[in-house]
C-alpha cells in the first residue's frame, strides 16, 4: 500500500507567503483621532480637520487610503507624489487633484465631502457638509 502525502501547489504556498506579509506589514488605523496634515508650506484659510477612524470602520482603509495597494507605506494624502499640491498658482491647479484641498472636498464619493453629500443625498446616515463642521482644530 502506497502512501500518498498531501503537496500543497507551489502557487498556493506562494499566494500564502505574500498574504502573510501583507498581514504583517498591515497598519491598523489609531484608535485615537488624527489631524489630517496638509502639504508642507500650504496656506490654510480655514482651521484643520480632525478625523476618526473609529466613525468611519464600517469602510474598508482602500476606500479613502486608494493608493494603499500602490504604496503601502503612504497613508497620508498630502505625502509627496499624492495630494500634495499646497498653494496652487492658477485656474488649472486649483481644479486639479492633486491639491490637496480637492482631495477632501471634490463632489465624488471618494472624497470626504463628497461622500457625506451621497450618503445624506440616499437618505444615510452621514457626517458633516459644512465648514465648520469638519474645520475645528486650531
Amino acid at each position: 500500500m502506497q502512501h500518498r502525502y498531501l503537496i500543497p501547489s507551489v502557487p498556493l504556498i506562494i499566494s500564502l507567503f505574500f498574504a502573510a506579509i501583507c498581514i504583517a506589514a498591515a497598519q491598523e488605523a489609531p484608535q485615537e483621532p488624527v489631524v489630517i496634515g496638509a502639504p508642507v508650506g500650504a496656506k490654510l484659510k480655514k482651521p484643520k480637520v480632525e478625523f476618526s477612524h473609529d466613525k468611519h470602520a464600517a469602510l474598508q482603509c482602500d476606500t479613502c487610503h486608494h493608493m494603499l495597494k500602490q504604496n503601502p507605506d503612504i497613508y497620508s494624502c498630502s505625502s509627496k507624489g499624492c495630494h500634495d499640491l499646497g498653494n496652487p498658482t492658477s485656474s488649472k491647479e486649483r481644479k486639479s487633484i492633486l491639491y490637496f484641498r480637492n482631495a477632501f472636498h471634490a463632489n465624488s464619493k471618494v472624497s470626504c465631502n463628497g461622500c457625506h453629500k451621497a450618503l445624506k443625498k440616499e437618505g444615510k446616515p452621514a457626517g458633516p457638509t459644512s465648514c465648520k463642521k469638519c474645520h475645528t482644530v486650531k
